[in-house]
């Protein structure tokens, strides 16, 4: 396929690097000649200088032989009308997905028709805001993704010293854990991810992956040692585009969140736009403020203010005053470690979530969803569709050949969801939820795709 992609920052980079990795045609378009050069001596892409939203540079990056263009500039204006003026010059059967972050522009009747006409549109902060509110249902949970219109959790859990599940050889977890059915599909290990084998051992200080059936998630975590009572505080550091979106999300479910902004200004605007969150001005590292709010009774403390130093000196701050969990987003993957060492229970990117959203579009085969595990650089957990006449269809897991670093993880047929073992076996149409390192996701597109669609 050959993609077009506008923008040659974090999203930009991130999209490019996967293209490449399956042998696709990659074309990156930017302002900036050293962020081009920057792509251009670490992946086999073409690079075109220029504004991507002008059609004579639409023109020399060849949008007339593109299958995809993907816009992910930081102006919303700029990539829509790059993907307007694709569409006309480029294929009628041209994909087009653009960042969209302002909610006002994603009108369904705006976008979705000419001459927009757009298949994808992204929105980090309001998907990362969704994201932090599923973590918010479950106390002590690091992750939480859903699968199969929501009928499969996949999990995330750190395990301590005093957890049942420390110790634990995966074998036995059938017979350990029997009155619930579950799967460890995946262990965060410092910084690798593990697909796991029965072998597998669990140690204290890992993260663990488990799927289950989503009516069964409270029961299962309550099994594994982890308390399901409802999160109740929340406080919010940051009135920017992700903490909006939280603090309505949160106003929803009829939680009362408080939301802290240094400027006076937004501060007053975000206050008349929610209804029912306490909106407070001032500097959100300023700890006699923090303490008059309270900050220590917090059942979640999330960091997810524009400025990336503030959220770190908010973690910490956090921290220290015995916010049970903190949860905190940032763009610079540099960052993560040390946020993490300053006390983060999770750490969130909205450029990273942007990519888990357009991954479903860059995947060959019936793809109905992709997500990023963790950071999103080492795995990813993927739903497929399989299809008749698939290497997969009609065989015993135990026999499928499937490539090192790859686990099945669930299978959803019509109303039933199977937690497999070594003899289920995949029927068409069956959904299939696959945990898979970066460099199994290929091997593993190709098993469940038809013969004819992959030769």
């Amino acid at each position: 396929m050959r993609t077009i992609i506008i923008g040659a920052g974090v999203v930009g980079l991130n999209i490019a690097s996967r293209l490449v990795d399956e042998g696709h045609d990659v074309t990156v378009v930017d302002t900036d000649q050293g962020a081009l050069d920057r792509i251009s001596n670490s992946l086999d892409v073409n690079t075109v200088r220029g504004h991507g939203s002008h059609p004579k540079v639409l023109l020399s990056a060849m949008i007339q032989t593109a299958q995809m263009i993907v816009s992910v500039t930081d102006s919303d204006e700029v990539n829509m009308i790059a993907c307007v003026n694709a569409g006309v010059l480029g294929d009628s059967e041209l994909i087009r997905i653009a960042r969209v972050r302002e909610p006002s522009y994603s009108h369904p009747d705006i976008l979705d028709a000419d001459p927009y006409g757009l298949n994808l549109i992204i929105n980090p902060e309001q998907e990362t805001a969704h994201r932090i509110s599923a973590l918010l249902r479950y106390p002590n949970v690091t992750e939480m993704l859903e699968f199969a219109e929501g009928r499969v959790h996949l999990v995330g859990v750190r395990v301590t010293s005093i957890s049942p599940l420390a110790g634990i050889r995966l074998l036995e977890i059938r017979d350990r854990f029997s009155r619930v059915e579950f799967l460890i599909a995946a262990i965060t290990r410092g910084d690798e991810v593990i697909i796991p084998t029965g072998a597998t051992v669990v140690l204290p200080g890992d993260e663990v992956h488990i799927v289950t059936r989503s009516k069964e998630t409270e029961a299962v975590l309550s099994n594994v040692g982890i308390k399901v009572t409802p999160v109740k505080r929340v406080m919010i550091i940051g009135g920017s585009r992700t903490g909006l979106a939280l603090a309505t999300f949160l106003e929803r479910r009829g939680l009362v969140p408080k939301l802290v902004e240094s400027d006076e200004r937004k501060a007053n605007e975000l206050a008349e736009m929610l209804t029912s969150t306490v909106v407070i001005h001032g500097s959100p590292t300023d700890t006699r403020l923090l303490n008059e709010e309270n900050a220590s009774e917090m059942n979640t403390f999330v960091a997810c203010d524009d400025r990336e130093e503030t959220n770190l000196m908010a973690a910490l701050l956090g921290r220290e005053m015995g916010a049970k969990r903190i949860i905190v987003t940032t763009n610079e993957p540099e960052y993560r470690p040390l946020i993490k060492s300053a006390g983060a229970d999770v750490c969130l990117s909205p450029r990273m979530v942007a990519v888990s959203s357009i991954l479903h579009f860059i995947r060959r085969g019936r793809v109905v969803a992709v997500q990023a595990l963790g950071d999103g650089e080492a795995a990813e957990a993927l739903e497929f569709e399989a299809q008749l006449a698939s290497d997969a269809v009609g065989v015993p897991l135990r026999e499928l050949n499937l490539p090192r670093g790859a686990l099945i993880a669930a299978l959803v047929r019509e109303d039933s969801v199977l937690i497999p073992g070594g003899d289920t076996v995949i029927n068409e149409g069956d959904h299939v939820v696959v945990l898979s390192r970066q460099e199994a996701v290929h091997p593993v597109e190709r098993l469940l795709q038809r013969r004819v669609d992959r030769d």
